[in-house]
């Protein structure tokens, strides 16, 4: 089962006027409602979090427990977006990054459309948001394992120890 929708952050227009403001430009150009593109945006990032974040994540934060690490003793079975801190900075720059690149691709992908200038800042937005995502997979400190536990979200010893992506040999886990 996947996650139902909802957005990542506490994203809005003010980042994408800081972050990308031609972005901004164009969108006003067309009279675009940013809410669209950071939902769809939220709801393509909730699944790469989902099927491609959480298992690494769990992986090097609960190691070779094998998901029963709550203090409660439940499992860790699922990736819970409820549990994404959102107004961490990394996630606000990831869901700001994901909606300039959706509203860019759209306007790509709109035969009547395309230009050169879309295009290039379609490839811009992409690769800002693939840098983002990186960094992302390297902090993990956006999301509150712990739920109201003591030791909260994830903590500055942790994110040392994760921010190593190979440190399980690309995901290959050796015990």
């Amino acid at each position: 089962m996947s996650v139902p929708f909802q957005r990542i952050s506490n994203a809005t227009v003010a980042d994408i006027i800081f972050y990308d403001p031609a972005a901004e430009r164009r969108a006003a150009q067309m009279q675009v409602d940013w809410d669209t593109y950071f939902n769809v945006g939220s709801q393509e990032i909730l699944y790469t979090l989902e099927f491609g974040w959480w298992p690494a994540y769990v992986d090097a934060t609960t190691g070779a427990t094998l998901y029963a690490n709550l203090p409660n003793g439940q499992l860790i079975s699922a990736f819970n977006p409820n549990l994404l801190i959102k107004s961490d900075q990394t996630l606000i720059r990831l869901d700001t990054f994901k909606a300039v690149e959706t509203f860019y691709s759209s306007l790509v992908s709109d035969t009547s459309n395309v230009n050169s200038v879309d295009a290039a800042n379609y490839g811009h937005a992409l690769e800002r948001y693939e840098k983002e995502y990186e960094k992302a997979l390297q902090l993990m400190n956006f999301y509150d394992l712990y739920q109201d536990a003591p030791n909260g979200p994830t903590t500055k010893l942790e994110e040392n120890w994760t921010a190593d992506a190979d440190f399980f040999n690309n995901n290959r886990r050796w015990f």
